[in-house]
């Protein structure tokens, strides 16, 4: 195993399945702990948590907020700035947080556009408009631009979650394919109500962590 994804900073970018409360920027939305998840009590419980540990990150910014999509058509009780493409001008910019930037950044989204219907548009590499922040791959491929270009020192993966239409993870892996971003398809992950339970948040990081170890010897 290479070092390169070891004891180094990690950002990242998500929705429900990566809060808990106290670790997440204030006023970004919870999800974890939940009543209807009770196996998942404290933030080692987590998927993210377990990875860090593992693997001696230090984690810069978990930008996670419950509810959230990738896109600009957000849920009524969410603001356009709760999207993906709008909280990371500060989370994942090329400042970095509190003058440092990571080494590795984890972008877990497109659930939320999965089960609201977004609209899907078109892949779209260039010359985005804010009307086109409003659909799914356009959206998905501006995080992703913005993302490896304000960050050309971090390994950018993007996690996919399972029980999504194909058509969402079709679009994703495209864009992903388009960037050179690795795409780390999740795998039978154990859920109740939607959300991973304490064995689905160890399938996440057991399955996040063997992507970073192929990056990793990949790039040695």
């Amino acid at each position: 195993m290479g070092k390169r994804l070891i004891d180094c900073a990690l950002s990242i970018l998500g929705d429900s399945y990566s809060t808990f409360e106290g670790q997440v920027p204030a006023g970004n939305y919870l999800y974890y702990p939940n009543e209807g998840i009770p196996d998942v009590r404290s933030p080692e419980d987590t998927w993210w948590h377990q990875l860090i540990s593992r693997r001696r990150m230090k984690l810069l910014i978990n930008d996670s907020s419950s509810g959230t999509t990738v896109s600009t058509s957000v849920r009524p009780e969410h603001r356009v700035g709760d999207a993906f493409v709008k909280r990371m001008a500060k989370s994942l910019s090329a400042a970095g947080v509190d003058g440092r930037k990571p080494d590795c950044i984890l972008l877990f989204g497109g659930t939320n556009d999965d089960w609201l219907d977004v609209p899907m548009g078109e892949l779209m590499y260039a010359g985005w408009q804010e009307r086109d922040l409003r659909c799914f791959l356009p959206a998905y491929c501006y995080m992703l631009s913005e993302t490896v270009i304000n960050n050309p020192q971090a390994a950018v993966f993007a996690i996919i979650n399972t029980d999504m239409k194909e058509e969402t993870t079709a679009g994703i892996r495209a864009a992903c394919a388009h960037y050179g971003v690795p795409a780390v398809e999740l795998r039978g992950i154990s859920k109740k109500n939607g959300h991973p339970d304490r064995l689905g948040m160890r399938q996440i990081a057991e399955q996040v962590g063997q992507a970073l170890d192929e990056y990793t010897t990949d790039h040695e």
